[in-house]
């Protein structure tokens, strides 16, 4: 079962796979692996409108059933099945056990070697840390972009028109070159304003790709996997820097058409220190070029994030506490001007690493240029994970 489980670590990222999980075998170089992930959520969600109210919700946050193996040592594939809670449109108090259940990602992974990887399905796109960093490793479970304005660390995905917006359907190659000092992903894919989108009546393609640099000869361990993690609790020393870039071409058909655009450059630093890991990360994005709500207009932004988490490493009761931070300005670049500013705080605690945790806190969203029917609100978040 170990062998299973690190074979497949080292395609889906190290932090990702539960420490359990039911094994399928055929033989040696054949076998599946399967298991659940449940994120269950209570929530005080606070007033969002003058004169509005505020809400008290229990809910699934994500139910996942998930699939990992290989036919053979070039053959690889993965699945997750998830069910969860989803108003849309930033709708809030609107919840009654699950509203959706989707393929949230399904591929199948030719490793040639450790250098040369081809992936195909539907999966996070290569380009930020936010869009590959795996949910069930956030230090913040409320994850990134968290405001009732939009996300606009979403990237240009087709995932964004149905609420899988780090997600799309495409062709990527990857690899990692000197035992992860280097791994680059650069990827093909339907994009957010394929044929599907009134913006997409000419069917352009979307690209993305990215380079992350781990400085190995200092003793930092490469993030080999095709994703990432916010954390990996003090399992190995990690300093990586990313650079993303990810673009498409829009035309509605009407003589309204551009190129829209979107870089992005990323650090992250853990380190274990005896019994203290602290955990610093940095990103920023920058988009432009995508159509505004009325043509011939275009819109642009830009966001940026620093985070951290400390860990004590040792167990104090029944696990390992830990007190991350997470700040983030989604910068609105239009006349308009509606900037959003979030502050997030939470005490997370550690049970049985990622397979079992409790996360609570709270984030504190200051919105700029407000409407008539905005104002500042605070959420406050419980949070209980499990992974089998």
């Amino acid at each position: 079962m170990r062998k299973s489980l690190l074979a497949m670590a080292a395609l889906m990222g190290a932090a990702v796979l539960p420490s359990q999980a039911a094994v399928i075998r055929v033989d040696e170089d054949t076998f599946a692996n399967m298991g659940l992930k449940l994120q269950i959520w209570a929530q005080h969600l606070g007033k969002t409108t003058p004169g509005g109210k505020d809400y008290n919700d229990f809910s699934i946050a994500n139910a996942r059933i998930y699939f990992s193996g290989q036919v053979n040592k070039m053959v690889q594939f993965g699945a997750n099945l998830d069910s969860a809670v989803y108003g849309g449109g930033g709708t809030r108090g609107s919840h009654s056990g699950t509203k959706e259940s989707r393929v949230n990602d399904a591929f199948i992974n030719l490793k040639l070697a450790d250098e040369f990887q081809v992936m195909a399905g539907l999966y996070r796109l290569p380009f930020s840390r936010a869009t590959l960093t795996d949910s069930y490793t956030y230090i913040i479970p409320t994850e990134y972009g968290y405001s009732t304005r939009g996300n606009m660390f979403v990237p240009f995905s087709i995932g964004s028109n149905i609420a899988n917006g780090y997600r799309d359907t495409g062709l990527t190659f990857w690899g990692n070159v000197a035992d992860g000092m280097l791994k680059y992903q650069i990827g093909v894919f339907d994009g957010r304003w394929d044929h599907v989108n009134p913006n997409g009546v000419k069917d352009n393609l979307a690209f993305a790709g990215r380079i992350q640099f781990t400085p190995t000869m200092l003793g930092f361990k490469g993030e080999k996997g095709f994703t990432l993690a916010d954390t990996y609790l003090g399992k190995q020393n990690v300093l990586s820097i990313g650079l993303g870039y990810n673009t498409q071409k829009w035309d509605d058909g009407k003589g309204n058409s551009a190129t829209a655009k979107a870089w992005t450059v990323d650090a992250m630093w853990e380190q274990k220190f005896g019994d203290i890991v602290p955990n610093l990360q940095l990103g920023y994005q920058d988009r432009k070029d995508m159509p505004a709500a009325t043509l011939p207009g275009k819109v642009k932004d830009r966001a940026y994030y620093v985070q951290g988490q400390l860990l004590f490493d040792q167990v104090v009761g029944l696990g390992k506490p830990a007190l991350a931070i997470r700040y983030e300005k989604l910068d609105d670049r239009t006349p308009d001007n509606r900037d959003t500013n979030r502050t997030g705080v939470f005490l997370n605690y550690y049970i049985k690493g990622q397979d079992a945790k409790v996360q609570l806190g709270a984030d504190v969203v200051s919105l700029k240029n407000k409407a008539p029917n905005e104002k500042n609100y605070t959420d406050w978040t419980l949070a209980l994970q499990t992974q089998f």
